[in-house]
């Protein structure tokens, strides 16, 4: 029987993979690039742009640590920190063995991740191919934190310390180079642009919520006080927090597995914090009325504080960010994402202090309302002064 045109191009496209890999990996890391910059492109003239010139660098096989870590990882984790996993996990099947992960498969790694009893010799078997290619795989991967998600998910599985070793140092190695790039951040001109642009005045933001011709929507109007009215925290802490009719107990923390961030009577309860001592703060008036207004739209079993424009709660932090971003373009007619909101405004805090606005000991205390240390948050922030 003679193949369909769609036929003949899926063959073709098999076959193209099969023997130009390198090739097909790297075409797509581009148009995933393209698609990014179109969606979330400033407007700014094409002249003032960066152009970013991509190095390739040899693949070294670095030498297995000679001890684990740590025991294996029984930890309780988040339903959505399991789906992240198991997404990192697809990608790599999806890129390196151009298949889905079976459903079966997917089944017990679920039961994995949450500590229950699960077939060990199925998943063995999956990831004894992940255990041969482990370093082609980590060579090919272009986003690191998919070789950071495969490790945990690893550190879970009896028998496999091996493994562990092999990759922990790349771990290492990103981690170091993270801190470098996170230390020795350009103050662009596009950045410089964005942070010219950005206000962390009262009155300006106000100016802003009330302003007819931009438009905001009550969820906008809510996420944009959310960043600037108060300290700026990470999506991640509003994301996870439900509005609450009972002032939550601090005796009860140590009781709760699946832990959440709280807003009730005017009050932010942050219970998920990096040094995992729980804080409590008053919300600002200005934001607190931003609050009220958003919930008396709701139906009443709507309990996050967060909803989409489906009014719905948000299912990961990413699609939280990205209509962060949206609502800021808005406003700025620049896109500015919610991490380099967040380093504007520790660069803004840095040189309150310098200029004499505000002491170090008030800048300390917002760091801890930013979750953030004193130390952390200067690093976090850009120097002006750079050419």
């Amino acid at each position: 029987m003679p193949q369909t045109n769609t036929e003949v191009q899926r063959k073709f496209k098999e076959r193209q993979l099969l023997y130009n890999r390198e090739e097909y990996l790297q075409k797509k890391r581009d148009n995933y690039k393209k698609y990014y910059k179109k969606k979330f492109k400033d407007d700014i003239e094409p002249e003032e742009e960066i152009k970013e010139e991509e190095i390739k660098e040899e693949f070294i096989i670095l030498k297995p640590d000679k001890k684990r870590q740590a025991p294996l990882n029984k930890t309780i984790i988040k339903d959505e920190t399991k789906k992240v996993y198991i997404r990192s996990l697809s990608r790599i099947y999806n890129s390196y063995y151009h298949k889905e992960i079976e459903y079966d498969f997917k089944e017990e790694l679920i039961k994995l991740l949450s500590v229950q009893k699960y077939n060990i010799n199925l998943v063995k078997e999956e990831f004894k191919d992940i255990h041969k290619d482990i370093y082609d795989i980590i060579k090919n991967t272009s986003n690191k934190s998919d070789i950071r998600n495969l490790h945990a998910i690893i550190t879970r599985i009896r028998g496999f310390s091996t493994l562990v070793k092999k990759i922990a140092p790349y771990i290492d190695v990103n981690q170091q180079q993270y801190a470098i790039a996170r230390n020795n951040k350009e103050f662009t001109d596009i950045i410089r642009q964005k942070y010219n642009a950005l206000s962390f005045n009262k009155e300006e933001i106000i100016k802003n919520l009330k302003n007819d011709e931009i438009g905001l929507t009550s969820k906008e109007k809510l996420l944009y006080g959310l960043f600037t009215l108060f300290h700026t925290r990470r999506p991640v802490d509003y994301n996870r927090m439900f509005i609450v009719t009972e002032q939550p107990k601090y005796e009860l923390r140590k009781k709760i597995t699946d832990r959440n961030n709280y807003y009730y009577d005017g009050v932010f309860y942050f219970y998920i914090t990096k040094n995992k001592e729980i804080q409590k703060y008053d919300v600002p008036p200005e934001l607190r009325i931003l609050i009220e207004n958003e919930i008396k739209l709701r139906n009443e079993n709507n309990k996050y504080l967060l909803l989409n424009k489906n009014n719905k709660p948000y299912t990961n932090t990413s699609k939280l960010s990205c209509d962060i971003m949206l609502v800021f373009k808005k406003i700025y007619k620049l896109s500015i994402s919610a991490v380099e909101i967040r380093r504007l405004y520790a660069t803004y805090l840095k040189y309150q202090v310098k200029d004499g606005y505000m002491t170090e000991e008030e800048h300390r205390r917002i760091c801890d309302m930013m979750n953030h240390s004193y130390e952390e948050n200067l690093k976090y922030s850009y120097n002006i002064e750079q050419k």
